[in-house]
């Protein structure tokens, strides 16, 4: 993936300054901070945490970002002002930077934004007195996320089609409404959206429900492996076998909750389906077990009781030696 820079800009949103601080000019991108926001861009390109969105008809943005952003400077002041505002309504958004870039890749024109938000962290500080330097502790409350995993409001639009990626991570998940646009579930959301409805089916209708879980967890990872996709009936038809009546009412929550495709497509199918390869149990006693997955179906391997006075019973086989850790 080849990205080209073409402006790039940062403001300041502070609520403690009671206005946003705009940049008179676009940064200047040294080597280190150009690959510092290629970075988060190539992150956001490929995380499963976005959503696909597209501007609504309504949305005051469009027009501009039809016609291609032709004044880039106008158009990042007025987005900030904008998160500004939404700042000051919400309240609970912290403070951070906007990030506003313009660029291509592989020739295709987009324009992006992603927000910083402040995290607290200690650092030193040299002080002067009259005999000599003095090192001190401060707490700098204005540090930027370690990583791009930790920002929570970013998007990434193609000129061309208008097209959006959206992370609007935020609890108040105001991005859409700023931008005016209408939001599909991201990759994740379904995925989790599959899991809960799975897990609910297993937990009202079977008994063994550990077992059940970790026979729908392999036939998920199985999914995933084959055909980088969650192939939602193969998993349903795996787990649930001869159950219609079980299988019909997930499908029904699932096109409810949106989920409407045969397949969900996984990027990078193989570090998601790796979850999947591992199982963690917690007991009431304070006991835990973390086993591979496809173990909690082998009987040789661990075996579990219903007791007749409503406990459970977990029985570990064949195992040749202990390590104490």
């Amino acid at each position: 993936m080849s990205i080209l820079f073409d402006q790039t800009i940062i403001h300041l949103l502070d609520l403690g300054h009671g206005v946003p601080i705009m940049s008179s000019k676009p940064l200047v991108l040294k080597d280190e901070i150009e690959a510092y926001i290629t970075t988060y861009l190539t992150d956001l390109f490929d995380s499963h945490s976005v959503s696909h969105a597209i501007f609504e008809e309504t949305s005051s943005w469009a027009e501009t970002i039809r016609a291609g952003i032709p004044d880039f400077y106008t158009f990042s002041c007025e987005l900030a002002g904008q998160f500004y505002a939404y700042m000051q309504t919400l309240e609970n958004i912290p403070n951070g930077d906007l990030i506003v870039t313009k660029f291509k890749r592989d020739q295709i024109p987009y324009i992006a934004f992603f927000k910083l938000n402040y995290k607290e962290a200690y650092t030193h500080v040299v002080d002067q007195d009259g005999t000599g330097p003095v090192n001190q502790i401060i707490k700098h409350k204005t540090i930027f996320p370690e990583t791009s995993s930790k920002i929570q409001e970013a998007a990434i639009i193609n000129l061309e089609t208008c097209e959006i990626l959206l992370l609007d991570g935020h609890k108040e998940h105001y991005l859409h409404n700023l931008l005016g646009t209408t939001t599909s579930l991201s990759t994740k959301q379904k995925i989790k959206i599959v899991e809960q409805v799975i897990t609910g089916a297993i937990e009202e209708n079977f008994d063994n429900k550990l077992e059940a879980l970790s026979f729908a967890k392999t036939n998920i990872a199985k999914s995933i492996d084959h055909t980088s996709t969650i192939r939602v009936n193969d998993v349903l038809d795996e787990t649930f076998a001869d159950h219609e009546p079980i299988k019909e009412a997930c499908r029904a929550v699932f096109e409810e909750q949106g989920i409407t495709e045969e397949a969900i497509e996984i990027p990078h199918a193989e570090k998601v389906g790796k979850k999947y390869t591992s199982h963690k149990i917690k007991t009431n006693t304070g006991i835990e077990l973390k086993l591979p997955t496809e173990m909690l179906n082998d009987p040789d391997k661990i075996e579990f009781i219903n007791n007749v006075d409503g406990t459970l019973s977990i029985i570990l086989k064949n195992i040749g030696s202990v390590i104490n850790k």
